[in-house]
């Protein structure tokens, strides 16, 4: 996976995909919406997605793990 990539959300927003780390299980991901939200997740290497903490507008919030992100993250974090 590369340091940097950009995925699309349903209505075909660029959302920035930034890894902050890896582990044998899988990487760390942060992920920025262009709207100001944020999550900070755990991907295992099977697709399932752990969100350890979410933002809005650069503030600890609260905030709804949309089914475009499960998805996209699911797909990517697979081995080819």
């Amino acid at each position: 996976m590369p340091q940097k990539m950009s995925i699309r959300d349903y209505a075909g927003n660029e959302v920035e995909v930034r890894q902050q780390g890896r582990s044998e299980d899988g990487h760390r991901l942060k992920v920025t919406h262009p709207d100001g939200r944020r999550w900070i997740c755990q991907v295992s290497l099977s697709g399932e997605i752990d969100v350890e903490s979410t933002y809005r507008n650069g503030e600890l919030a609260d905030i709804e793990t949309p089914d475009w992100l499960e998805d996209e993250l699911s797909l990517i974090a697979q081995p080819a």
